[in-house]
This record gives C-alpha cells, sequence and structure tokens, in this order.
C-alpha cells in the first residue's frame, strides 16, 4: 500500500509542479508553450525523476530520522529547500541558462509547487498509517 501511496503522491507531486509551471509562464510572461511542450515535459519529468524525486525522500527520511514532531511543516520545507538542485539539471540541459535569469524563475516555481505537495502529501501518508522510508527502532 505505501508503494502504491508513494508512486501516487509522486505523480500529484510532477502535476503540481507542471502546471506550476504553466500557469507562471502564462502569469509572467504572457505567454504559452505551444511548440516547447515536449521539450519542457522532457526536461521537467528528467529533473523530477532523477533528482528532485530521490531529494525529496531523501530529506523526509531524514526529517523521519531526527525530529518527532512538527513533521506536518517540516516536510514540505525541507522538501521545497532543495527547488535549486534540479533547476540547475534542467537549465543544463536546457543549454547553460542563468540560474537568476527569467527562464530559471519557471522552473523555480515548478519545483516549490512540486516540493509543497511531496512533503505535505507525505505527511497525510503517514498520518494514514500507509507507512513510512524511515522505520524507527521503537
Amino acid at each position: 500500500m505505501f508503494k502504491g501511496a508513494i508512486i501516487l503522491l509522486s505523480l500529484l507531486s510532477y502535476s503540481s509542479g507542471f502546471l506550476s509551471y504553466i500557469y507562471s509562464l502564462q502569469l509572467i510572461f504572457g505567454q504559452s508553450l505551444k511548440s516547447d511542450f515536449g521539450f519542457v515535459l522532457f526536461t521537467t519529468l528528467l529533473g523530477f525523476l532523477l533528482v528532485a524525486c530521490p531529494l525529496y525522500i531523501g530529506m523526509v527520511y531524514l526529517v523521519d530520522k531526527i525530529f518527532k514532531s512538527s513533521k506536518i511543516f517540516l516536510y514540505p520545507l525541507v522538501c521545497v529547500m532543495i527547488f535549486f538542485v534540479p533547476t540547475l539539471l534542467v537549465l543544463l540541459i536546457w543549454g547553460g541558462v542563468s540560474p537568476f535569469s527569467s527562464e530559471a524563475q519557471v522552473f523555480y516555481f515548478f519545483y516549490l509547487s512540486s516540493g509543497i505537495v511531496f512533503g505535505v502529501g507525505y505527511r497525510i501518508i503517514q498520518y494514514m498509517k500507509l507507512g513510512s522510508f524511515y522505520k524507527s527502532a521503537n
């Protein structure tokens, strides 16, 4: 049950990030994806699967291992804190765009949103007693 919940959470987290990317692109730049849809889908999915999702799992594991309370705040916080790392991977694939450029901002929105959803969702999974990555020695 836990594995299925994590797969569903990962899909929701990625979807949230992708929608945030699309909406921030529209709101900030007044643009749509159009012909870049496939490339953006590929680069964000690659960054999510190779970098963000493993880091999210590692961060929630550390929170589980170190802290006993306030996890509803800590999970999203630590997942949001790593937003810069997968963005750098995407920007390298994109072609060396500056991490401080306006193009990078939409990727920041992607991974910020994705991190919040993953962190809150992981806490919900634990609240529902579906499992955890960290098995305490209690």
